[in-house]
């Protein structure tokens, strides 16, 4: 399968180049996206496990197909944060899947990983049950760098883990927050990228063609 070199997103094969046509209009704040698989099949039953069962232990399993995805792929990167949860999701469910999955990733790659430098102060609707446009509203100034954290970032090559992608505009608010605090680059990694396909109201469906990467996401 060809994906978007930028956002991930399944090429058609007989797309002409290597970035769809969406970026090529307009780019994420990330400079790169990978994931290790299409949210299809198996997958989604197994990472809401790891989100909403307690199924930690497939954390590790799981981040093991990410960090092969990004081995080839890793250039620079010297950090890993997780897409944060706010404090009330924290207690909600005890624990954040994507600090699991970007502790085990670093792991596997032998990368510093940090979970004391983007918070999430702001709790927001769960974002699986919006569309694109609610989604970006939703994640208006969500994410915030730590104060004492702004010169570990200065200049630093970070990449910011989550579970799954859909829309992109979670990650996209953490790249820009990390750009604004002084990083020198950040990518996306995530273990599943929703597929393209006809919007048809499914909450899987992919609806990257209509989110605006920069607008609204300060």
């Amino acid at each position: 399968m060809r994906r978007c070199l930028r956002c991930a997103i399944d090429l058609d094969d007989d797309h002409p180049d290597t970035i769809c046509q969406r970026c090529e209009d307009q780019s994420p704040e990330f400079d790169r996206a990978i994931v290790a698989l299409d949210y299809s099949g198996p997958w989604p039953s197994l990472l809401a496990r790891l989100k909403f069962q307690g199924a930690t232990a497939l954390a590790r399993p799981l981040a093991q197909l990410l960090a092969e995805a990004v081995q080839p792929r890793r250039g620079a990167t010297d950090l890993v944060l997780p897409v944060p949860l706010s404090q009330q999701r924290l207690r909600e469910r005890g624990y954040n899947q994507a600090w699991l999955l970007a502790k085990a990733v670093s792991q596997n790659l032998g990368m510093e990983a940090r979970t004391d430098m983007l918070a999430r102060p702001h709790h927001t609707q769960r974002l699986m049950t919006l569309s694109a446009e609610e989604r970006m509203l939703q994640i208006q100034e969500a994410f915030q760098v730590m104060p004492h954290a702004h010169a570990a970032l200065a200049g630093r090559h970070i990449a910011i883990v989550d579970d799954v992608m859909t829309t992109g505009a979670t990650l996209n608010a953490c790249a820009r927050t990390l750009l604004e605090a002084g990083a020198r680059s950040v990518s996306a990694w995530a273990v599943a990228r929703t597929p393209a396909r006809p919007d048809t109201g499914s909450e899987t469906a992919d609806t990257t063609a209509r989110v605006d990467f920069s607008h609204g996401l300060s």
